[in-house]
Formats: C-alpha cells, structure tokens, sequence
C-alpha cells in the first residue's frame, strides 16, 4: 500500500483544505494511506475516516523566535518525524506556511510543493516597486529548485514570468466528487419560488476585490437581460447591496446568504457568472458545467482558459471588458453552447489520484 503524507497549514477553513480533503478522501477510496499534518492547532473540518491526522503547531515567543519562526517550525516538524517512524512513499506540502517550513526541514529535497493559488497574482499583486522586487526574488528563492505541484497552465505560465525556475513542474488540477455532487443537484431547491423560474446565477464570495461584483453587476446590466439575478454566499454584503442600488437593479437581484448546498440552484439556473480578477482553479466553473449549466467567466488568472475550451470559449471574456461580459451573458442565454459529458473526466477522483500516484516514480 502506497502511503501520503500532506503537510497543510490548517484544517480549520478555507477552499485549499478542503481540496486538501477531498484528495484525501479519493486517495483512501483507491487503498493509499493518508497522514495529514497540520502546522496550527485551527481544527474543525471533518477529516475522512481513516486518514490519520497530527498537529505540529509553533508560536513563536519573543521577537527572534517571529524573524526564524519557520526554521524553529521545521526543527519541530523533523522532531515530530524523528519519533512518529514513519515512511511516506509521497510528500506533499500545500500552502504557504508549510510551503516555507517544509523547505526547511529534513522532507526538502522530495517534498512536492503544491501552489494552490497563481503565484504571480496572488504574491505579487499588492506589492510595488522595490517591495515587489523583493517579495519576487523571496518566491523564486522559495520555489526555484523545487519540485512543484500547480493546479492549472496558466499557474504554470507564471512562475516563468516571474523568472521562477523550478526543478519540475507538475500540472494537477483539484478533485472533483462528481457522484456527490450529482446526487446533491437533485435535492429541491429550498425557496419554491425559484423551483420553476429561469435565472442567473453567482455562487461565491461576495467580494469586490478579488471576486469583483461590481464587475458582475455591470456586466449583467450590460446583458440586457429580463432573467433575474441569484447571488449566492456569504461575505461583504453591504458593499454588494451598495451596488445593486447604484445601479438600480434592486428589482432584478436576489442575495439568498450562503448555502450547504447550492448545486441544486446550479442545475436550475440558465447560466452561471464569473467576474474574479484572479482564481487558484475556478471549481464553481466545473461545478456549474458537471450540472449542465453554461458558463461565463473572466479570463482570470487562473483556470478559466484551461477549463472552457471549444464551443464553451465563447464564455471567457477579457478581464476588464464589461460589455464583453455582457454580450456573452445575452449570447449563452440566446444559443447556450453544448457541454461535452467528458468535460470533467481530467477532475475525477480516479484521474487525479492517478497523477499523484504517478510522482512517487517521478
């Protein structure tokens, strides 16, 4: 039996933990040993049964011990190993945290490295000048040499723009739990008044940086469109609340909060919007797709290009183009375009479990 080890930064929230777990839970399904260790005591998410889970936390005490907080981490994580013996035919670090701790520690030189977010976007974006210089050389130092675990190409794409050179670099998107979620798309929709109705649909965070609903709202103005608006999820309400006001569309846009379940509401909806200026890979695209409900999406970095390809291209509009968005919102609704049933194959649990076995030879 072929055994895993994830080391992650916590297990408390988050979209990578719970990606974390769901590899977890395919690799169990297919006979590989699971240990997940967690780097902080946040717990909380429910870990498949029969995955083995252990918590090497550090805090760091004193200003010294904050400027070495990830050498002093990785001494304790190689303390940890040195008595728990045992042997991991794959290693694989996810996040930040675990990223920098790991690299430090004895699982360095086979460890994979697994960047669950555009690296150039995600590190980069809110630093200028000097400090931009700086944090970059910081990540090629991180990750130059390395061996890396991307989830799409355009990921792929940006460590060598920004003069990234790692040792290799494997592209292995997230798994995706088709039978689940086919099954929960079937359950009825809680409010009966959008059971029968038409509408489109946002399922996410409700942000205006990142997720950029502003965009979405313009964009959906400029669609022309008489189908009302769901917006699904939690986060900054207000300011999302602010601009359906500002834009008089009050009327036309529904925010039904967060839900366990929103695949149902995918199922039902004539097409399902996008407007991020970054993503680490979009699986509410996927997700929207395996419920045959089309898409249109920004050509954010990253995963959007990678996953509608063909005939679902004419979805992906350029990032800051409102009336492109618009116009492929009224052209979707108008000639919604075929969804291939292959389209999530790459995404199944076996396929993606498949490509992790593949690194212990690598």
């Amino acid at each position: 039996m072929q055994s895993v080890l994830f080391v992650i930064d916590q297990l408390a929230s988050g979209g990578a933990p719970r990606s974390v777990l769901k590899l977890t839970r395919a690799m169990l399904a297919e006979g590989v040993s699971v240990t997940l260790i967690a780097l902080s005591e946040r717990l909380g998410l429910d870990v498949p049964e029969g995955a083995e889970v252990r918590v090497v936390p550090f805090t760091p005490r004193g200003r010294r011990e904050k400027l070495h907080r990830y050498r002093l981490h990785a001494r304790r994580l190689d303390a940890f190993l040195a008595e728990y013996e045992a042997s991991f035919d794959l290693v694989v670090a996810n996040l930040h945290q675990a990223h920098q701790v790991v690299s430090r520690s004895s699982l360095a030189d086979r460890a994979w490295l697994c960047i669950r977010s555009d690296p150039r976007q995600e590190l980069l974006s809110n630093k200028q000048g000097w400090r931009r210089r700086i944090k970059r050389r910081k990540v090629c130092r991180l990750y130059g040499d390395r061996r890396l675990i991307v989830l799409s190409e355009t990921n792929r794409h940006s460590l060598a723009s920004i003069g990234c050179r790692p040792r290799e670099v494997q592209v292995i998107p997230n798994v995706m739990e088709l039978d689940r979620l086919q099954a929960m798309m079937r359950q009825p929709i809680a409010e009966p008044e959008w059971a029968e109705r038409d509408f489109c649909l946002y399922v996410g965070r409700l942000a205006m940086t990142q997720k950029r609903l502003d965009r979405l709202l313009s964009g959906y103005l400029a669609s022309g469109t008489a189908l009302p608006l769901v917006l699904i999820g939690g986060g900054d309400r207000a300011s999302v609340e602010r601009e359906i006001r500002a834009l008089g569309l009050e009327d036309r846009v529904t925010l039904l909060g967060a839900r366990d379940n929103p695949y149902p509401y995918m199922r039902r909806a004539s097409l399902l919007m996008l407007s991020s200026d970054y993503e680490g890979l979009p699986n509410v695209l996927l997700e929207a797709l395996a419920c045959g409900t089309p898409v249109v999406s920004t050509d954010c970095l990253s995963g959007p290009s990678d996953i509608l390809q063909g005939e679902l291209r004419r979805g992906l509009v350029p990032l800051d183009d409102v009336e492109a968005f618009g116009a492929a919102m009224s052209d979707l609704l108008a000639d919604p375009p075929a969804i291939p049933a292959t389209i999530v194959e790459p995404y199944t649990p076996a396929s993606i479990v498949a490509r992790y076995r593949a690194l212990v030879d690598a």
